[in-house]
């Protein structure tokens, strides 16, 4: 155990932060400590093997349909109202989430496979909100000019594709 005044200091400060109340100890750490983004992605894919890609306005690349989690909000349960809100669709969650991690950017995104609702054609799809500008379905092997959390995705659909982790933690591999 460290010893000295600035060593007697922190432990007065720590026992007087353990004696508050969680909710306050939270904001406090929430305040103080960088805060990351939280989000979900949808890999819609048609019977052809092509996915839908979507052009945001505020980004240069193609990116999935997707968008940021809602505090209390279930990943999954984002992606789903993501899909109503920008497309106009209804998708159920097909699969698990997979994770990807940029600590650099303080980022988290969750990957899910979406299947659409019966009775929706993919190619009477369309945007539904002023985010995004365009919108088109892609082999993923050749993508649009993407993102590069896009360029996260596709690789870590891959990782998985060969029996990898479902989870991708940007740095951690040759990218």
């Amino acid at each position: 155990m460290k010893s000295g005044p600035r060593a007697a200091l922190q432990r007065v400060a720590f026992r007087a932060f353990g004696a508050m109340p969680k909710p306050l100890r939270r904001l406090i750490i929430r305040t103080i400590r960088p805060s990351w983004t939280a989000g979900a992605v949808a890999i819609i894919e048609r019977d052809d093997g092509r996915w839908l890609f979507v052009r945001p306005v505020y980004r240069k690349g193609w990116t999935l349909p997707g968008g940021l989690v809602d505090r209390g909000e279930h990943p999954a349960a984002t992606v789903v109202r993501e899909m109503a809100e920008e497309l106009g669709v209804e998708v159920t969650v097909a699969t698990a989430g997979w994770v990807i991690i940029d600590p650099e950017l303080s980022r988290v995104e969750t990957v899910f496979r979406v299947e659409l609702a019966d009775g929706i054609d993919p190619d009477e799809i369309t945007i539904t909100t002023a985010e995004l500008v365009d919108l088109g379905w892609y082999e993923p092997a050749d993508p649009p000019p993407m993102e590069d959390e896009t360029g996260d995705v596709l690789a870590l659909v891959g990782q998985v594709a060969a029996g990898g982790s479902t989870v991708w933690i940007r740095g951690q591999h040759a990218d």
